[in-house]
């Protein structure tokens, strides 16, 4: 009943700012012939841009990555808005996966999409919560991209072992000289989702990095680490 009320209140302020909101993006890979599965974007505390998920790239290069690898890639604001044109997430997974569901479901309208095969990606807050999520609805995420994650709250990653978990690919990725609740958080999930739900897990401390940022390479490196969690799991 608890997880009832936190779905049903959440919906209804989502539902509510929702005209207040900034625009949600999408990208469609050109040319693209059957059904495509679905790469969604989960932004920081407050940092929400309806540009994409990497402030200063140009929606053409995003829209390569989206041809390359041969998915829809789309993103929207948070649950919860702060009333100031930012957006933060629940931190609650009943809520933000209800949410993150219809967003789905309204975005890809019209559109042939596998929602069997969907990957999460996040930075900061959007990464704790896309690990949080992914862990405990497996059945709708095929695994995530963690970039440097952290939270107002403490993560909420599933417990228990589920078959599921061990058909999942995690990437954990933060600058090495990061501040320190990012690298141990970082460093937290991949031994969680490895030795504690089973899942295939790629951990990588940037040296060097200091900056509170996504990983230097990932627009070099994006469509081979989607592509490794939104690959069908007859195919590995």
């Amino acid at each position: 009943m608890k997880h009832l009320l936190t779905t049903i209140l959440f919906f209804l302020l989502a539902t509510v700012s929702e005209a207040a909101k900034p625009k949600p993006f999408i990208f469609v890979p050109k040319d693209a012939a059957g059904t495509l599965p679905v790469a969604v974007w989960l932004h920081g505390y407050r940092g929400y841009s309806p540009l994409g998920p990497m402030p200063g790239e140009s929606e053409e290069s995003i829209q390569k990555l989206a041809d390359a690898l041969g998915a829809v890639i789309l993103g929207f604001p948070a649950t919860t808005d702060l009333g100031d044109d930012t957006q933060q997430w629940s931190e609650e997974p009943v809520a933000d996966h209800a949410y993150i569901q219809e967003r789905l479901k309204t975005l890809t309208t019209g559109l042939q999409v596998d929602l069997t095969r969907v990957g999460l990606f996040g930075f900061s807050q959007g990464a704790m919560v896309a690990a949080d999520l992914a862990t405990q609805y497996p059945e709708s995420y095929r695994g995530a991209i963690l970039m440097s994650p952290g939270g107002i709250g403490g993560p909420k990653a599933a417990e228990k072992r589920l078959p599921q978990h061990a058909t999942q690919h995690y990437f954990c990725f933060c600058g090495a000289e990061e501040h320190e609740g990012n690298v141990g958080l970082t460093k937290a999930y991949a031994e969680h989702l490895e030795k504690a739900l089973g899942a295939h897990v790629t951990l990588k401390l940037y040296e060097g990095v200091s900056k509170h940022t996504r990983p230097p390479d990932f627009m070099t490196q994006f469509t081979a680490w989607m592509g490794a969690i939104l690959k069908p799991v007859e195919a590995r």
